[in-house]
């Protein structure tokens, strides 16, 4: 689509571009490069892009999912078992690893892969000028000196010096986290704070709100600042995730419970005289068995369920790891625009001294004289390009009081919009027959052209700018002059960009958990502040970016619990305060869509990147929000606590079905047996633990109240002592009990071992639906369907095992009769009743 000719601005520096593009990079802006020239460059310089992080491959996806602990414990029990000769329960134990490890490559293989594809969907285009033609080309082939023309909604494709603009402004939020739209320059502006971004500079990646110019492009791919910022991020010191640490944990206590089964085995068989060989194998089968797999699989099928619900739900989970750390965070900092807000104008109000212009006539022509005076609202009509922020605004509210956003542009005679030194807009129309001139902007410089108002009414209008910016937004003045008649204000435009919905409830939500909520935003103070007010943020502490950096380490991290806002912020603020956290031991959630957000979101421990942001953002992700909203974030984080609840509720499940199994073949040995258990017995109670944790857990509905306590803390593990001892209670009674029913019988026999082996499996089912959970009674709690029909299943199986004569033979199973069936159900029922009493008239948490 070929552009407007661009007016360049008078005295403007046409060739100033050239200075940082370096000798023999002559570029006449009315003509651009060459082609040649352009191939040269291109060869020479490489893409225009930033280069991605590199995909992870199959075989490292692979290779980073065995090496956590527990992989290696069971990888290692495994290739040992079968080295010793008990090839059966080595097999098991290794096909036990491919759901651990597919689970968690098939996840994150298939969210870089939706990466891709999202980035490749969204390559950007380029308008450039070369050999005194205008083409359009992929941006990846811009090169120094090319000379670019941008418009109205364009984004700028490489680090541009501009030589000409009208009435250009870039929205730089992608850099500066500021929602308002910046005005560019064509010069450098002495009065600008150093080190920031300048104005006369177009950056990649940020996105023309109106107007349009031209410029000379001095840097491309990894040298401009966006470039420069993903290439600075390095890697970061990364934590494990709560069930990470806590499945460490579990691996060395483990290793210690092995290592002191094979010694009390070995021992004992040589106490017996058995053979050293006979020994050792004994003790390895029984360290084996002392090794759950379950674990590892309850956490990945677990995450990769969540993983599924979440993306129905607009999150996508780059790193599985995050969603349970996600139970865990109390601190959340987070963007204003566009997370909050919707990233857009809206006008909210049209005061005067007198007060509010109610809806009518009045306020129609009010708002209709300001769409006039936005030089691009002509434009629009002129040209057919795109209106900037404001003349939407403005456009959208007339349409709302039944006004047309209509302009005839053969009436216009002349429009200025916004420049350096001069920030308002004007224009000259004919209406009525007669000229109107209008006048919007900042409200100081308009009333600037009202010198011959009396001092008492310019006051007034000075009192109403004044109070009316305590309430945030964007405030704009309106002024009108009817030919050559004195200018005279209108009234005061307030603009503001409007919460998104649910945003508030979202808030109140995270108030009620514990989680506290820093706002973070390049936006004045007074805009964040009413802002965070609006969305239900308690604002006790507003800082600037500027405070912030006069504060030591020592003092952030002491008041970081009371902040609330850091407005004007800095990118190096944002990860100043995560670097703070991580000091004091908080877990941290960090948005983010700029490249400007990039280093927080790689420090944090939940990275949450804006599905509308930045590809560095979402490289540097853990979670990706489609719909870019605080409210989705909050919706994550319950999942997240619902699952490590759900984890945590399996973990207790799994550990106390090993201490009743480990525990039985322990004191069973020691009492004088020299097998109270068939290996294919304890494959199958490990199947049921497979089967009912990895499925049915997952399925367990969120507890009531899951939002209303605060996070636990990093330092707190999920299997506290007292727990471990209320499992150990549990799986202790189950495992004595077993033994009792053991030699009750002749000692050895098949149905003694049957007997026994029956009591620890339907134990363990009556202990799976009795611990859905650990504080509430049943009564209190919703269907889990699943998990029901699981402990159903296995029960019935084991009843008619013996009734097959093929499956009888395999664990050597015998009929059990009344008596027994009995005896069995009240050992597994006990502790649940137990449990049930303690919860329900106490209210404390205990193990069935």
């Amino acid at each position: 689509m070929p552009l407007e000719p661009i007016d360049r601005q008078a005295g403007a520096p046409a060739m100033a571009a050239n200075a940082a593009i370096g000798p023999g990079a002559i570029t006449d802006p009315d003509t651009g490069l060459t082609d040649a020239e352009a191939r040269r460059r291109l060869l020479a310089d490489g893409p225009n892009e930033v280069e991605p992080p590199p995909r992870p491959t199959l075989p490292k996806l692979v290779l980073e999912a065995m090496s956590e602990p527990f992989v290696i414990l069971l990888l290692l029990a495994g290739v040992g078992a079968i080295l010793l000769g008990e090839v059966r329960d080595g097999i098991l134990v290794l096909g036990g690893l491919l759901p651990i490890v597919g689970a968690d490559v098939v996840t994150e293989y298939r969210a870089e892969r939706a990466l891709a594809e999202l980035h490749a969907a969204a390559a950007p285009r380029a308008t450039v000028r070369r050999d005194s033609r205008v083409l359009d080309i992929d941006a990846a082939e811009v090169v120094r000196g090319d000379v670019i023309l941008v418009r109205a909604g364009d984004i700028v494709p490489a680090d541009v010096r501009l030589s000409a603009a009208v009435g250009l402004a870039f929205d730089r939020s992608l850099l500066t986290g500021e929602s308002m739209p910046e005005d560019a320059l064509l010069s450098p502006d002495a009065t600008a704070p150093t080190g920031g971004h300048p104005r006369e500079i177009g950056f990649a990646g940020t996105s023309v709100v109106r107007g349009s110019g031209a410029g000379v492009v001095i840097a491309t791919g990894a040298l401009t600042a966006l470039g420069r910022i993903a290439g600075s991020l390095g890697s970061a010191p990364s934590r494990r995730s709560p069930l990470q640490r806590e499945l460490d944990r579990l691996v060395r206590i483990l290793l210690i419970v092995a290592i002191g089964l094979i010694a009390v085995t070995v021992g004992a068989g040589f106490l017996r005289g058995h053979p050293a060989g006979a020994n050792l194998l004994a003790g390895i089968s029984a360290a084996i068995a002392a090794i759950p797999e379950e674990p590892p699989i309850l956490l990945a099928v677990i995450l990769g369920f969540g993983a599924h619900r979440l993306l129905r739900r607009n999150v996508l989970v780059r790193r599985l790891s995050a969603e349970e750390t996600l139970g865990a965070v109390d601190l959340i900092l987070t963007d204003k625009t566009g997370t909050l807000t919707e990233n857009r104008l809206v006008l909210t109000d049209v005061l005067r001294p007198a007060g509010s212009v109610a809806p009518g006539e009045e306020r129609r022509r009010l708002v209709e004289l300001g769409l006039r005076a936005e030089d691009d609202a002509w434009r629009a009509d002129r040209f057919g390009a795109p209106r900037g922020s404001f003349a939407r605004a403005l456009a959208a509210g007339l349409e709302e009081l039944g006004g047309s956003p209509s302009l005839d542009s053969a009436d216009l005679i002349h429009s200025q919009p916004p420049a350096d030194g001069r920030p308002f807009a004007t224009t000259s129309a004919r209406r009525a027959g007669r000229i109107e001139h209008v006048a919007l902007g900042a409200p100081e410089a308009v009333l600037g052209l009202c010198p011959r108002l009396p001092e008492a009414e310019l006051d007034a209008w000075r009192e109403l700018v004044a109070g009316a910016a305590d309430r945030g937004g964007r405030l704009v003045l309106l002024a009108r002059s009817l030919d050559d008649e004195p200018w005279r204000p209108e009234a005061v435009l307030a603009f503001a960009d409007p919460l998104r919905a649910g945003v508030h409830e979202a808030m109140t939500t995270t108030r009620t958990a514990g989680i506290q909520t820093i706002v973070v935003t390049g936006d004045h103070p007074a805009t964040a502040r009413a802002i965070a007010r609006e969305a239900g943020l308690d604002i006790d502490l507003v800082i600037t970016g500027e405070e912030l950096g006069t504060w030591d380490d020592a003092r952030l991290d002491a008041d970081l619990a009371s902040l609330d806002v850091v407005a004007r912020a800095r990118p190096e603020d944002k990860l100043r305060l995560v670097q703070a956290a991580r000091r004091t031991s908080r877990t941290v959630a960090v948005t983010g869509d700029g490249v400007n957000d990039a280093p927080a979101l790689t420090h944090s421990d939940v990275a949450v990147a804006m599905g509308s942001g930045s590809a560095v953002a979402k490289g540097a992700s853990d979670l990706v929000l489609n719909d870019d909203s605080f409210a989705t974030l909050i919706f994550a984080i319950r999942d997240g606590r619902r699952i490590v609840a759900n984890v945590q509720k399996g973990l207790v499940f799994l550990v106390s079905t090993h201490v009743a199994l480990l525990g039985f073949i322990l004191v069973a040995t020691l009492l004088g047996t020299g097998q109270p258990l068939l290996p294919i017995q304890i494959l199958w109670l490990e199947l049921f633990i497979d089967l009912s944790t990895s499925v049915a857990f997952e399925r367990e509905a969120e507890e009531p109240g899951a939002m209303s306590v605060a996070p636990r803390r990093r330092n707190v593990p999920l299997l506290t002592t007292a727990l471990l001892v209320r499992i150990a209670a549990a799986g202790g009674f189950s495992a004595l009990a077993a033994v009792a029913l053991f030699f009750s019988e002749p000692a050895g026999s098949d149905h003694a071992r049957w007997l026994a082996f029956t009591a620890l499996v339907v134990a363990q089912a009556v202990r799976a639906y009795g611990n859905r959970s650990l504080t509430r009674p049943l009564t209190a709690l919703g269907s889990n369907r699943v998990l029901l029909g699981a402990a159903i299943a296995v029960v019935a199986i084991q009843i008619a095992i013996p009734a097959v004569p093929a499956l009888a033979g395999i664990f050597r199973a015998t009929p059990l009769d009344g008596r027994d069936w009995l005896i069995v159900a009240a050992i597994a029922v006990a502790p649940l009743l137990v449990a049930e009493l303690v919860r329900r008239t106490t209210g404390r948490t205990w193990v069935a």
